[in-house]
């Protein structure tokens, strides 16, 4: 080989190798967002003129477009595909909010699909939030905190990294208010990352007791400043332990294929599998019971349950999945969104829910 066409060889090799440092630079240099310390603590005064709402026309009922592991990742045909379904679902449903259940994105082209989302979202011009799951941390480098910047500055997201003391980042309150006054509170929890146990095993993180109580200080205290328990709902990446026990309790197995379907008399739709949730119960769900505000929680992360199922006075619904990535893990039988409405005042606001099936 003579000396010109080393010469050329070590030359592309170099080149080679500066592109493929500059792309790991690029995707694996940290983003940690600005410094964010919040203090919540149930000693504090409550104020209800602090969160933030959106109002509902008295003359029409309101609609929550909800959306699921929408998952967006390395494909970009998925991607794409999984982006028109939500064209096609705001189109479709016209609504007054959408909501995601978490796992917006994954993988390490996170920080560049996360922007795509929210230049979609915002394209709407419709008041939209979010949840964080297990696949949005999946790589650490780009922070919670630093998405959670990006959703704060998107020009209609009601996103809110709120209290920096409680589990997670994106713990936050939305009021759905007609006439100034509140008709339905929205809790958006994070509670999706695993973490492991005593016993070594890793698994679905437990909604923190700190979050509980938080949960509790805004419920009491928006009842405390309306004059009546406001009625609300939860929205979650991970199911709460019940969802499992009353599957379990309530659904009929198919030894065949390890699946539950929910008999209508309970609520409706399938679970491939047993809800995955924490193995451990910290008692949200019973604190929901006691303080008789929340009869709805809604959820995501297991992409091939679509059931709903009411159980001891609260109706435990998974969000349908959003678009098809990511494949080959994603085994969900038809895709879409769910459209949740509440009902005008003639109806006391009543609340239903429906899955909008596009795939």
């Amino acid at each position: 080989m003579s000396k010109k066409a080393k010469k050329v060889i070590i030359g592309v090799v170099a080149a080679v190798l500066a592109a493929a440092l500059i792309v790991v630079g690029v995707l694996f240099f940290p983003l940690t967002g600005k410094k964010h310390v919040q203090i919540w603590s149930a000693d504090q005064p409550f104020d209800l003129g602090a969160i933030q709402t959106v109002e509902k026309d008295p003359d029409r009922p309101f609609k929550i477009l909800l959306l699921a592991d929408t998952q967006l990742w390395t494909l970009l045909g998925d991607n794409g595909r999984a982006l028109d379904q939500v064209r096609e679902l705001v189109e479709q449903t016209r609504p007054d909010l959408i909501a995601t259940l978490g796992d917006n994105v994954s993988g390490a082209t996170a920080r560049f699909l996360l922007k795509d989302l929210i230049r979609v979202m915002d394209s709407f011009g419709v008041p939209w939030t979010a949840v964080f799951g297990n696949h949005d941390d999946e790589v650490p480098v780009n922070s919670l905190n630093w998405q959670g910047d990006q959703l704060e500055a998107a020009e209609h997201c009601l996103f809110q990294k709120g209290p920096s003391n409680l589990y997670g980042c994106g713990n936050y309150v939305i009021n759905i208010t007609e006439n100034g006054e509140p008709i339905q509170t929205l809790f958006m929890f994070d509670n999706g990352r695993y973490i492991e146990y005593d016993d070594g095993s890793v698994e679905e993180v437990y909604m923190g007791y700190e979050q509980i109580a938080w949960y509790e200080w805004n419920v009491r205290g928006i009842e405390q400043a309306v004059g009546h328990i406001v009625p609300s709902m939860t929205f979650s990446h991970f199911a709460q332990p019940e969802f499992a026990q009353a599957v379990e309790q309530y659904g009929i197995y198919d030894e065949a294929t390890g699946s539950y379907t929910i008999p209508e008399e309970y609520g409706s739709g399938k679970c491939a599998y047993l809800p995955s949730c924490a193995p451990v119960n910290s008692g949200f769900f019973d604190k929901c019971k006691e303080l008789g505000s929340t009869k709805y929680m809604f959820c995501g992360h297991d992409h091939e349950n679509d059931a709903a199922i009411t159980y001891e006075g609260i109706d435990m619904v998974y969000g349908l999945k959003t678009g098809p990535s990511p494949k080959p893990w994603n085994g969900a039988d038809h895709t879409g969104g769910m459209v949740i409405t509440i009902g005008n005042r003639d109806t006391n606001y009543a609340v239903s829910y429906e899955q909008v099936v596009l795939a």
